[in-house]
């Protein structure tokens, strides 16, 4: 929710309400980076937890942090670190450092704090100021963001909030702690849906192909178990018995998996904490937490699964006849009709949801192509036995000539049982599916993202803030500085702001006007960026379409800082990829919005310097800013491209365990495969088969 800073001078009146013992002003900003000993910038607010520059509130209770080594600042040029930042940056007490957020000042480490039990909030960056500090230099002076108070003993939340709302203004929101905790943990939990979505989604690819190795090793076991099971209905057994027993069996091996895994997947969650620091993916500080959703929810699925990819071989084996305990061996046949049509059905309606959402017009496409492509790696799956006998025949062929009778007979036992083939296959022709899947899309996605930033991005250099959103970035006196220099002759910038857009939050970007066209260009359809005044607004043609705008027309917008205002039409651009559905120009930014950061600037240099030249004269402005990098055209791409890289690595980490499931499930039917046919081996054996053949 957009919220803006309040008047300091409210602190007294809070302080005079009847109930309250103590009122402190809060001041908070996520533009704040410390600079550590090293001379980089702690922490990644572009793709990880924030860095805040705070006061430090003085009463112990209304204060979350906690000084474990040194004492609380009492200077202006004094700060308390987070364990968590003081480490990343190799600083400790005593030391100085440099902290940039509008300016860069440089400040003395007097004090490390932890933040309850864990070494900072969310594996964030906390850097502590003085209450007139911290408004001075990473706040607003005479404001505070929030006000913080603590009642008298005995007196409720709910009874302190409603005093205190009938002393203040009404524009003012007065919540209690639990609805701040509340509001918190929900945005925390918004912030990692993707995340958490991902993980779960290859938790269930995982389990997908688990079912597949759980169904072959049941169906093994059953066909090996052909004879003990005949033997029983032909001493009364009955069809309900036998099925019963192996659905039992199913299920003591889903319990115990479950409680094994439940142990083997706390161990996987550590290291992998440790992968996806090393990839570029910190994760917040503190010990693992296993919850009881946890618990019971390993041992659920592992039940669930378990008895359900058992269910088939257990129909199967309650229908062995008596009869059969007087064979010797298993007979496989697939029921061919029922496959083909079952499997043709399937794999037909599967590529038609994968072709609709593709080139259809769904509202989901993503979700429609995703159950396409499930639905066809099932009915492949199905159509899998009636092809495996004759396709094992082909590609053994060049076995059976190269190694003789162990090659002829390798490959006739591929393809004598072709049921059991196509789904030991099939576990692996997920995971090499979703391998070869993920990369082409993610190559194909750089391709065009780097094809966009060409066309888009047009000046010699791009000086980058490293961070993304609102609220963070460079200080504006970086491109000021960057325009004085000679080899200069050009320098644009773009910011974002929080603004409400037609009653919707937007994370909306400000844009140099008279810069746009020279150094960067999203297509305009109509209008001029020359146009974008202090009341100027540009939009998306789609956008305009739909909402019916054209030249001209008003659009009504909120921002935290100045509320209801109303903005203008003044452009109609077509390529939203860098920009989205709206821009405006800096000058609404800085009419409306109290801190200004720039999140990129943009430089074009003048006519005869070379690039060599205009590296040189720019690093002496660029250098003293140790949060900004210098790139050009091709570092910018690869920059900006980089994520693509840290997201596919992820997804190559958790796509592994998928194929080594699918390994263990190969290698779980060849070792039942060989326990079966002992007979079979052993007279092989017995005929002078060495053991190198076998």
């Amino acid at each position: 929710e957009l919220r803006n800073r309040i008047d300091a001078a409210l602190l007294d009146d809070v302080e005079a309400v009847d109930g309250v013992e103590v009122a402190e002003g809060v001041v908070e900003n996520i533009g704040t980076r410390l600079i550590g000993k090293d001379g980089d910038a702690v922490g990644n607010p572009a793709g990880g937890a924030p860095t805040f520059g705070r006061n430090w509130v003085v009463d112990d209770e209304l204060n979350p942090f906690d000084i474990e080594v040194g004492r609380p600042p009492e200077a202006d040029d004094e700060v308390v670190l987070d364990r968590f930042s003081a480490d990343q940056g190799e600083l400790d007490v005593g030391d100085r450092a440099q902290v940039i957020g509008e300016t860069s000042i440089e400040v003395t480490v007097v004090g490390i704090a932890t933040f309850g039990d864990t070494d900072s909030p969310g594996g964030s960056t906390n850097v502590m100021f003085t209450t007139d500090a911290a408004q001075r230099y990473v706040g607003e002076e005479g404001r505070f963001d929030a006000i913080s108070l603590r009642a008298d003993q005995g007196l409720s939340e709910d009874a302190i909030r409603d005093r205190v709302a009938t002393q203040v203004p009404g524009d003012v929101e007065v919540l209690t702690g639990a609805e701040v905790t509340e509001e918190q943990q929900d945005a925390f939990a918004e912030g990692l849906g993707f995340f958490r979505t991902f993980l779960v989604a290859f938790a269930v690819i995982a389990l997908f192909v688990g079912i597949f190795i759980i169904y072959n090793t049941f169906n093994i076991l059953v066909a090996q178990r052909v004879r003990e099971m005949a033997l029983l209905r032909a001493v009364g057994a009955s069809r309900r018995q036998v099925l019963g027993s192996v659905v039992l069996e199913a299920a003591v091996v889903g319990l115990v998996a479950g409680a094994l895994g439940l142990v083997a997947g706390v161990a996987i969650a550590a290291g992998l904490k440790a992968l996806f620091g090393g990839i570029g993916f910190d994760l917040p500080s503190g010990s693992l937490v296993v919850t009881p959703t946890t618990i019971v929810v390993a041992f659920v699925v592992g039940l669930v699964v378990s008895v359900l990819s058992a269910l088939v071989p257990a129909l199967r084996a309650s229908r062995v006849p008596p009869v059969a305990a007087m064979r010797d061996v298993a007979v496989d046949r697939p029921n061919s009709v029922v496959r083909v049509v079952a499997g043709a059905l399937l794999t037909v309606i599967s590529a038609l949801l994968i072709a609709n959402g593709l080139f259809g017009d769904v509202d989901n496409p993503l979700l429609v192509v995703g159950v396409g492509a499930l639905g066809l790696v099932i009915g492949i799956a199905v159509l899998g036995p009636l092809f495996a006998g004759p396709v094992s025949r082909v590609i053994g062929a060049p076995v059976a000539r190269l190694r003789g009778v162990s090659g002829r007979l390798a490959r006739l036992n591929a393809a004598r049982n072709p049921s059991r083939t196509s789904t030991t296959a099939a576990a692996l022709m997920i995971g090499v599916t979703l391998v070869a899947f993920i990369t082409v899309v993610a190559a194909s996605f750089k391709a065009s993202f780097e094809e966009t930033l060409a066309g888009a991005v047009k000046g010699d250099f791009v000086v980058d803030s490293g961070t993304f959103g609102a609220g963070s970035g460079l200080p504006p006196e970086v491109a000021d500085r960057i325009r004085e220099l000679p080899e200069v002759d050009l320098v644009g910038s773009v910011r974002f702001l929080l603004m409400e857009v037609e009653g919707d939050g937007e994370t909306v970007g400000a844009i140099t006007p008279e810069a746009a066209g020279p150094l960067f260009d999203v297509g305009l359809v109509e209008g001029r960026y020359e146009d974008l005044d202090a009341t100027g607004i540009a939009v998306f043609e789609d956008k305009a379409e739909e909402l019916g705008l054209g030249l001209g027309d008003p659009v009504p917008v909120r921002f935290v800082e100045t509320g209801e205002q109303q903005l203008t039409v003044r452009a109609i651009f077509e390529d939203q990829d860098l920009v989205g559905d709206w821009f405006v120009g800096q000058a609404v930014a800085e009419a409306n919005v109290a801190d200004q950061f720039d999140f990129q600037d943009y430089v074009q240099l003048a006519p005869g310097v070379t690039a060599e030249e205009g590296r040189r004269a720019l690093e002496t402005v660029v250098d003293d800013y140790p949060t900004a990098d210098l790139l050009n055209q091709e570092e910018y791409r690869a920059a900006q491209t980089q994520p693509i890289d840290q997201i596919l690595g992820l997804v190559y980490v958790l796509l592994s365990f998928s194929v080594v499931i699918a390994l263990i499930g190969i290698a779980n039917t060849l070792a039942l495969s060989v326990l079966e046919r002992t007979r079979e081996l052993g007279l092989l054996r017995a005929v002078g088969m060495t053991r190198p053949q076998m």
